[in-house]
């Protein structure tokens, strides 16, 4: 008998269920068989938006992630500018170095976590005495809402993942039971074509032949192995 990889898509494993419904109801001897067939299929539109929402949802977070880095990186580099002019372009002056002790594009070169950490320092040193008090507050009042956004959109960055994590989860298992249900009917049509004389290539035609196969020598895996094989399917890439 042949199992489905779970590496592979959700289309691979409803073409193969839809295909396998469909030979066990094209004749009443088999008809029977295709009731736990039936009800594993009609769990796969839920199972396919919930793939997609949690897919969507990591995206849309990363998205939100990536606009809100941006908005950083823009408020830090509107404080380099201003405390330059506030030194004159004086670069040694301790307003300027307390700030700064590098290039502006070391300063903005991190990632959104990081970067709210190094934009969170610059309000904290911001509170030194020597800064006018109309420059100190402009900024913190500039950075502030941009460190807080920061914050908000990591933790829904968080709970974009849990969310991903948990929907392979219910993935899996649909998987799981698909190919259980396939291994349960390809065992009673075996049993069939012993009581009735057929061979074992009877059983075969119910399930769907994989219309390719991988190229001799590639890496790339099969959808669909043979049972006997020794090596359990790999697990879904995270």
């Amino acid at each position: 008998m042949r199992t489905i990889q779970l590496t592979s898509s959700l289309i691979t494993f409803w073409s193969d269920v839809v295909f396998l419904e469909a030979a066990l109801r094209a004749t009443p001897e088999t008809e029977a068989l295709a009731a736990p067939v039936t009800e594993v299929l009609d769990d796969f539109p839920k199972i396919l938006q919930r793939d997609l929402n949690t897919r969507r949802g990591v995206l849309q977070e990363s998205a939100r992630g990536s606009v809100a880095d941006a908005s950083l990186d823009t408020g830090i580099r509107q404080l380099f500018n201003g405390v330059l002019h506030l030194v004159g372009q004086n670069r040694k002056r301790a307003e300027f170095t307390t700030l700064f002790n590098e290039h502006i594009g070391a300063v903005v070169r991190h990632a959104l976590r990081k970067q709210i950490d190094v934009a969170d320092g610059l309000v904290g040193k911001l509170a030194v005495k020597i800064y006018p008090d109309d420059f100190r507050t402009r900024f913190v009042e500039l950075l502030r809402p941009l460190v807080a956004h920061g914050r908000s959109v990591i933790e829904a960055q968080r709970q974009a993942e849990v969310g991903r994590v948990d929907g392979r989860i219910d993935v899996k298992a649909w998987k799981e039971e698909v190919n259980a249900i396939r291994l349960s009917v390809y065992a009673q049509l075996l049993t069939i074509a012993s009581q009735t004389g057929r061979k074992r290539s009877w059983a075969e035609v119910f399930f769907l032949r994989s219309p390719t196969r991988k190229p001799a020598g590639s890496d790339e895996p099969d959808d669909i192995i043979d049972e006997d094989d020794d090596e359990d399917p790999p697990e879904p890439q995270t």
